[in-house]
């Protein structure tokens, strides 16, 4: 018996590593061939979203569109990250993916007041998200900060590399994958919460064991991650709308319907006597 446990154990430590390594291996740590920011997290940023996704070493596949669970948002021209790379630190190669129709501007600072151009990433014409990189930019600072501006006004990152000494490959090498659009993936969470919210309305029982009331977590969580992704995308596109109604209408039609057999059911004993 002891034996199976501690092989059990074993195989659980040894997946453990396994995933451990096999993540490490994705989002990787700064090296030569992956730049100076890969897993690195900025040292600040304003009115940007999902921040870990600009470094994670994921990028969307080129033409998908800006708004997915793979990119990072920033919400104006005015919205900023910044990077500490620890020291002055010379920077002669850069890349990014990022929305087609707008341009990403990197500037270097000594000490994160005073501001100097690295690279512009240029328009490419193209809609969707595009790589951009170059070399021979000759840069020098501690900070770097990225911006954007012009285009359509929505500015999308999926991935953001810079080199001091530029490798043989440049750009790095990306995991290349294909974005669910954030309305799409909000609006199965809106149906999958109208689903489960009234599922639980209709089943709750106040006798029914605490593991199962425990149950109210799934529509609770349900309905905290589609308000985190409505408040990205706000206002919500039209394709949500009926998606949002049901998850309002679908739980309040429950909830009477529940009232009502109540009632019912109370009323029942005193007509028969």
């Amino acid at each position: 018996m002891r034996n199976h446990r501690w092989s059990g154990l074993a195989l659980v430590v040894v997946s453990a590593a396994g995933c451990t390594g096999l993540a490490t291996g994705l989002a990787g740590r700064p090296s030569a061939e992956a730049g100076l920011l890969r897993g690195k997290s900025p040292l600040r940023s304003r009115g940007v979203t999902h921040v870990d996704r600009l470094t994670d070493g994921i990028a969307a596949a080129p033409d998908d569109p800006p708004r997915t669970d793979l990119t990072s948002m920033l919400a104006s021209s005015e919205s900023f990250v910044v990077y500490d790379l620890g020291q002055a630190t010379e920077i002669h190669c850069a890349a990014i993916e990022a929305d087609g129709d707008d341009a990403y501007q990197l500037a270097l600072s000594d000490d994160g007041v005073a501001w100097g151009p690295l690279w512009t990433a240029p328009a490419t014409g193209d809609r969707g998200m595009q790589p951009r990189a170059a070399r021979d930019l000759g840069g020098r600072g501690r900070f770097l900060r990225l911006t954007a501006s012009g285009g359509d006004g929505i500015y999308a990152v999926a991935e953001l590399s810079v080199a001091g000494t530029c490798p043989a490959r440049w750009p790095p090498p990306l995991a290349l994958q294909i974005g669910t659009p954030v309305d799409e993936s909000a609006r199965v969470k809106a149906w999958a919460l109208a689903a489960c919210a009234a599922a639980y309305i209709l089943a709750y029982r106040r006798r029914s064991p605490d593991f199962v009331k425990l149950f109210v977590a799934v529509p609770l969580g349900l309905a905290a991650a589609l308000g985190v992704q409505l408040a990205e995308i706000w206002p919500p596109p039209p394709s949500l709308r009926a998606a949002l109604l049901a998850a309002i209408a679908i739980p309040a039609v429950a909830a009477a319907l529940r009232v009502a057999v109540t009632r019912r059911r109370r009323a029942s004993p005193s007509r028969s006597s």
